[in-house]
């Protein structure tokens, strides 16, 4: 029995859900010369622009102090400041006095030791420096190291003329093809796989967005223009072009979107170069009609993929068995 209630419960809910989804969701267009005006409304509830919102003024309520209370804060600070102590100056004044006179002693004679240490260092360094370059010089008489820089010289001539040469053989050889028309054509290839696996989709998602688009309602639809101009032949050829664009313009809406026309009208001026416009109109959608929309290109995007996926399956065992078939053969031979 409490199963039977819960099915009832959730039936009910279905049902007002799909009654919900069945009211269309209109979008009120006006356009005209003072602008452009869009509402959008779902049953009872505007959706955009919604209403601002009244903004609830914050009242400043400041602290009122009874005069009593400043009164009795001055008495305060004025007993605060008799019942501190007075500093005295002599004291402070031969406290720091002492204690400058100990540092200024204490610093000459940490200055003149770091004086002490930093001329014999540098004493030091110039001693060792003028051992190595005596030792330097001895060394490259005896070994004769003084006609060195010139042979040095003539090889690196020799090394560059070489260079020279090997460079201008290396001008004569054949370049290596570049590597552009290989990454075009790999991307061509790419291109080409990801076409193949779309491909099977294309015909049955283009039939369901025409349907998506059928589903949009033009309803209540009122075009009024105001063509003029001041000689009369200008203004009639005006109108009459104008008017074929806009009924050619209203024909091609119709072939691709559900379209209700009240009126449309082209009023000729003459004597007035003038060009205004009026149009209104309501365009109107169904939850409802979109979801089974969705629902019907998922599923047979489903089908497809699976279709094809069998095919790919059914390929692979067939190849599996020409290649036991074939092994059998060569084993027989054999």
């Amino acid at each position: 029995m409490i199963t039977i209630i819960v099915l009832w419960i959730l039936l009910g809910i279905i049902a007002v859900i799909v009654i919900l989804l069945h009211f269309s969701i209109t979008a009120q267009i006006d356009l005209n010369k003072k602008g452009f005006d869009l509402k959008v409304r779902y049953m009872f509830f505007d959706i955009y622009p919604r209403k601002p919102k009244k903004k609830k003024q914050k009242r400043s309520k400041k602290a009122e102090l009874p005069e009593d209370s400043f009164e009795d804060f001055e008495e305060f600070e004025d007993n605060i400041e008799e019942s501190l102590p007075i500093p005295r100056t002599d004291d402070t004044t031969d406290k720091t006095g002492e204690v400058s006179e100990q540092i200024v002693e204490a610093k000459p004679e940490k200055i003149e030791k770091n004086e002490a240490d930093e001329n014999v260092s540098v004493s030091e360094v110039e001693d060792k420096q003028e051992n190595i370059s005596d030792i330097d010089t001895d060394t490259n008489v005896e070994a004769g190291t003084e006609d060195k820089p010139e042979e040095i010289t003539v090889k690196q001539e020799k090394k560059g003329f070489a260079g020279k040469l090997f460079h201008k053989k290396d001008k004569g050889e054949k370049k290596p093809v570049s590597k552009s028309k290989e990454k075009k054509k790999s991307k061509f290839y790419e291109l080409k796989a990801q076409y193949k696996k779309v491909k099977p989709y294309i015909p049955m998602g283009w039939k369901y967005f025409k349907k998506l688009l059928k589903a949009i309602r033009f309803t209540d639809t009122r075009i009024v223009l105001d063509v003029g101009k001041e000689d009369a032949y200008e203004a009639a050829m005006l109108y009459g072009k104008v008017q074929a664009g806009l009924f050619n313009t209203i024909a091609i809406l119709a072939g691709v979107f559900t379209v209700k026309l009240k009126k449309a009208d082209v009023n000729c001026i003459f004597d007035e170069k003038k060009f205004g416009y009026d149009v209104h109109t309501l365009v109107r959608v169904r939850p409802s009609t979109l979801i089974a929309i969705g629902f019907c290109t998922g599923v047979n995007f489903l089908k497809i993929y699976l279709s094809g996926r069998r095919k790919k399956k059914r390929a692979a065992k067939r190849r599996s068995k020409e290649l036991a078939a074939k092994k059998n053969e060569v084993k027989a031979t054999n």
